[in-house]
């Protein structure tokens, strides 16, 4: 997703598009620094501070490098956050795990979904004509007994509209 850098205008989906809808500003659309491999094939060079964290051999990181990168965060302002995410695609079918769609996944009691559901109520404003938000807010259930619990599950994420 992309918006304008001068009026916040959400940018169409439309790579086309080069101008900002509402006030005429040329969009920045981003670009991924490649390099040459071996191969001739060109690698993506790490664009964040996430993909620079070094992992084991199975995928993940170490706690200690989790917490410093997690301690180093700055609060991002709403343009940065909506930038970031990237939406389903309209003929998207199957599982968003292994994709590069952006997600948001709570899980706990009422208390702690209702609190941290402020962090996310900027995700209502990206609802517009090409694009709507999803979300599922649902009581858990136990996996072992099948029955319902007193925890919530918080699923939100952006798609592009058919």
């Amino acid at each position: 997703m992309e918006f304008c850098d001068n009026c916040g205008s959400l940018a169409p989906a439309n790579k086309a598009v080069t101008e900002c809808q509402q006030c005429g500003t040329s969009f920045d659309r981003p670009t991924i620094e490649t390099a040459q491999t071996d191969g001739g094939s060109p690698a993506q060079t790490p664009a964040t501070e996430l993909e620079k964290l070094p992992m084991t051999n199975s995928g993940n990181i170490k706690k200690v490098d989790a917490m410093e990168w997690l301690e180093n965060r700055d609060q991002p302002a709403g343009a940065e956050l909506r930038r970031a995410m990237i939406e389903k695609p309209s003929d998207f079918t199957g599982s968003t795990f292994p994709t590069d769609i952006s997600t948001i996944r709570v899980t706990g009691d009422p208390q702690f979904i209702e609190t941290v559901a402020g962090l996310f109520s900027w995700i209502v404003g990206m609802e517009d004509y090409s694009r709507r938000v999803e979300i599922n807010l649902q009581k858990t259930d136990d996996k072992e007994t099948g029955e319902q619990t007193d925890n919530y599950a918080l699923y939100l994420s952006v798609a592009e509209r058919g």
